[in-house]
């Protein structure tokens, strides 16, 4: 696809971004339309002091950020986005990325938003011409209790007629010939799918620039402050101005939270998840297997994503070393080595695996709200000021930056938020 002009890319470590869709924009009376076609109930919202919104700071060029910016800049926002590092470079970009909506998501408020961004990604991925590999999940657990949690959620959500259901081995026999499972009972999520959580990202950050935004990458944020009329963000890649900030910067949430003067933390310490990638092969897997030990899928392109499910080790020395967050591991040795352990274990149900190239491997900080789940919305007593902050990010993307717009912009709220507000901690 031929690269078009923008308005401009601040972003030395990253170069230009190729654009993938024609700039678009819905006025009031099809953006809900376009809302109502997946099932959300719009309430209207009066602005009141704050009057309209045309500009918009976004912190973080993660997923959930560069979502709200491309559905902002796809209603004509000026959108600028800033991030620490770069497009992706922290846990969106080190993800698994299993698109969900499980037996085991409670509250059901929070089930039925995972069920609405699944159905959003279907319309996104054709808007914005990424792919995606709907293939459903499976899912299977190596002690009693784990697989009787398992049967009861099932059992839940078919009295609810989801689509999900409990089979055996010889089911699973033919939905993956590759897989060599160790049990006969398995859950079965056919409407789950994965994406390339990178890829993804960037092409929400392309159509936010597509349609006018810009991106400024590095820029750590260092203050932020406002006044009756304006917000404004001070980083290292400059000073922006605009009529309301997002924070949606991750596992660094809690520091832009205390620059806004907000009163409580919103995530709790970062935890680290390792994402091996390995080189492309022909098909080998059609679904995300999720079990005890590991977890892994096959990318439309050929690439298999594993991720590691022991957990980091408890030295002191190594405590040490990820106190800081790193990204990426001190040498290659350590990272390759790491790399086959977790290619190991995978292998003990993908023997194809066992020969299988490593591509890359990557260090991803996930972030987790105090209480699990996201926090979505206006600060109180702060308008110009919207949170999102999440730990299913990948999943909940498309309809958190649609809903998250359709606020901002004074389109309406959605009871599908009503138990995600800030307020909940304050």
């Amino acid at each position: 696809m031929k690269e078009r002009d923008h308005k401009s890319i601040i972003s030395p470590a990253f170069g230009s971004l190729s654009l993938l869709t024609e700039p678009r924009s819905l006025d009031r009376r099809e953006f809900l339309k376009a809302s109502g076609a997946i099932g959300i109930t719009v309430a209207g919202r009066a602005l009141g002091a704050l009057g309209d919104i045309h500009r918009v700071t976004i912190i973080g060029a993660g997923i959930v950020g560069a979502s709200i910016g491309y559905y902002l800049s796809r209603e004509g926002c000026e959108v600028t986005l800033l991030d620490k590092t770069g497009v992706a470079t922290q846990a969106s970009g080190n993800s698994f990325a299993w698109l969900n909506a499980s037996w085991y998501d409670a509250p059901e408020s929070y089930f039925e938003l995972r069920k609405h961004s699944l159905r959003q990604y279907r319309l996104l991925s054709t808007e914005l011409e990424f792919p995606i590999r709907w293939g459903g999940s499976l899912e299977w657990y190596h002690t009693d209790g784990e697989m009787q949690d398992i049967r009861d959620g099932i059992r839940r959500l078919t009295a609810q007629h989801e689509s999900v259901s409990m089979i055996n081995a010889a089911a699973v026999s033919r939905l993956e010939p590759a897989l060599s499972p160790d049990t006969d009972e398995f859950a079965w999520s056919w409407a789950d799918g994965a994406v390339d959580p990178a890829a993804t990202t960037h092409a929400l950050v392309d159509g936010t620039i597509e349609n006018g935004g810009t991106l400024v990458a590095p820029a750590e944020v260092t203050s932020i402050d406002f006044d009756s009329k304006r917000a404004r963000v001070v980083s290292t890649g400059g000073e922006f101005e605009s009529d309301l900030v997002v924070v949606a910067a991750g596992a660094n949430a809690n520091e832009i939270a205390r620059m806004i003067d907000l009163g409580t933390d919103l995530v709790v310490p970062a935890t680290p998840g390792i994402i091996v990638t390995t080189q492309p092969i022909g098909p080998l897997l059609n679904t995300v297997c999720y079990t005890s030990d590991s977890h892994f899928h096959q990318l439309p392109d050929g690439r298999v994503v594993i991720g590691e499910k022991t957990g980091a080790p408890q030295t002191e020395q190594h405590l040490a070393y990820v106190a800081g967050r790193p990204n990426a591991y001190p040498n290659t040795e350590l990272a390759v080595q790491h790399a086959r352990r977790v290619m190991e274990t995978a292998a003990k149900y993908v023997a194809a695996l066992d020969d299988t190239d490593v591509g890359r491997i990557g260090v991803g900080w996930r972030p987790l709200p105090l209480d699990g789940l996201p926090v979505i919305g206006h600060v109180p007593g702060n308008p110009r000021v919207f949170l999102a902050s999440m730990h299913s990010g990948i999943t909940l993307a498309p309809i958190v930056g649609l809903l998250a717009s359709m606020e901002i912009l004074g389109n309406g709220t959605s009871e599908l938020l009503h138990d995600f507000r800030v307020e909940r901690f304050l």
